[in-house]
């Protein structure tokens, strides 16, 4: 099985999600079985890295992400033989074209 990787901003947005719906909306078991909802997708992605639907994102030098759903979020990460990295994951109603997948150690 694949090894997995979460960006600084997949972090944040996991946490985002979480404190949101428990804290923000007052319902934490929404948040708790959000977040479940989001590691099963990773699990899958795990077994079967293939599986996500392929997405090109102009605004990254790699235009090989993939994207699986989770629930009202989607999971966008790539992967090589070894790894999956997670970069984001995000509302499915956010336009994926006004969030950077690019981590600011990164190069662009």
């Amino acid at each position: 099985m694949h090894e997995v990787e979460w960006r600084p901003r997949a972090q944040l947005d996991r946490e985002s999600i979480a404190i949101y719906l428990g804290l923000e909306c007052k319902n934490p078991q929404a948040a708790l079985s959000t977040i479940q909802m989001i590691d099963d997708a990773i699990r899958q992605v795990q077994a079967f890295p293939s599986m996500g639907r392929r997405v090109v994102l102009e605004d990254t030098a790699h235009h090989d992400h993939h994207r699986v759903l989770a629930g009202m979020h989607t999971v966008f990460y790539r992967f090589d033989s070894k790894r999956i990295v997670i970069y984001r994951v995000l509302h499915r109603r956010k336009d994926i074209a006004d969030c950077s997948f690019v981590d600011l150690d990164e190069e662009v």
